[in-house]
């Protein structure tokens, strides 16, 4: 059998509605002082909008350096179903990557780890002070050459294991899943493309690439079983429900052809906690559902 997803992972921060224009009574209030003269009034205006402009360009500032470093707040998420852009800001690729070291890393990172431990920095210590003739004891050549050789040793070593992190990322980032596209279609897409907002297809035995969300599945029930053990080592079978206003759907294209949207909280360390909504939309209204784990 086969299950479709959407992905959760992304989306905006909500921000509340403003007061429509009619909706408060103007506040009138008197004062016993006398106004301030137009220059005075203007003067002050002028400061409290150069104040008002620093703050803002402040502000600017602190959100393009956070922009720049990588580092954002966790925001809440709102995803448009089937939309173009399902949501209104791009997030990080669906990449997975667990090697340590790039091309140019590669070598200064290895040193750096090797000579942080007391016994390796210790003969290197011993090894340079050779090189000064009052201090000599017997040949360079034997005081270099082991921790060359342990330097060799352990360079390979990592190198090896690198390279093999390397190959298990790449089976794992051009793995290909069929996502639904709106309007009814499907086409092929690797999973290091994946989005936020898409609609996937996850067959019987297939690895979960990403954050997703589970809406219908091939089972009339809406069940489904799966393993967390690349989450939590636990290998048991967990038990999974759809949603049911999606699992009432009468197949994946009336869900490809379906409006509406998905809420999700900002994202936490606690895999086992979820709370948001979806919301469907059709010819009767709007209807909501909380969803969960």
């Amino acid at each position: 059998f086969s299950s479709p997803y959407i992905q959760f992972e992304g989306g905006a921060k909500p921000r509340p509605a403003g007061l429509s224009s009619g909706g408060t009574a103007p506040r009138v209030s008197a004062s016993a002082q006398p106004p301030p003269p137009p220059s005075a009034t203007h003067a002050r205006g002028s400061r409290e909008s150069l104040a008002d402009g620093g703050a803002r360009r402040r502000g600017a500032f602190a959100r393009a350096c956070r922009w720049c470093c990588g580092k954002r707040e966790p925001e809440a998420r709102h995803i448009r179903l089937n939309a173009t852009r399902p949501t209104p800001r791009r997030y990080a690729r669906n990449l997975v990557v667990n090697t340590k070291y790039s091309f140019f890393s590669f070598v200064p990172k290895v040193l750096y780890e090797q000579f942080s431990q007391f016994f390796n920095l210790y003969f290197l210590v011993v090894a340079l002070s050779q090189l000064f003739p009052p201090l000599q004891i017997g040949l360079l050549f034997t005081y270099i050459a082991p921790l060359a050789f342990v330097l060799a040793v352990t360079m390979c070593k990592e190198g090896f294991d690198d390279y093999k992190r390397y190959r298990t990322d790449r089976e794992i980032n051009t793995e290909l899943y069929t996502r639904l596209t709106p309007g009814g279609g499907d086409v092929t897409v690797a999973a290091q493309d994946i989005s936020v907002g898409h609609v996937l297809r996850v067959r019987a035995n297939q690895r979960v690439p990403a954050d997703l969300l589970l809406l219908r599945t091939k089972e009339s029930s809406g069940i489904l079983f799966l393993r967390t053990d690349q989450l939590d080592g636990e290998t048991d079978w967990k038990l999974r429900l759809a949603v049911p206003s999606c699992q009432k759907l009468s197949s994946d294209e009336a869900l490809a052809e379906a409006s509406g949207g998905v809420y999700a909280p900002e994202p936490t360390a606690d895999i086992y906690a979820f709370e948001g909504d979806l919301t469907l939309s059709d010819s009767e209204g709007d209807a909501t559902e909380p969803l969960s784990l």
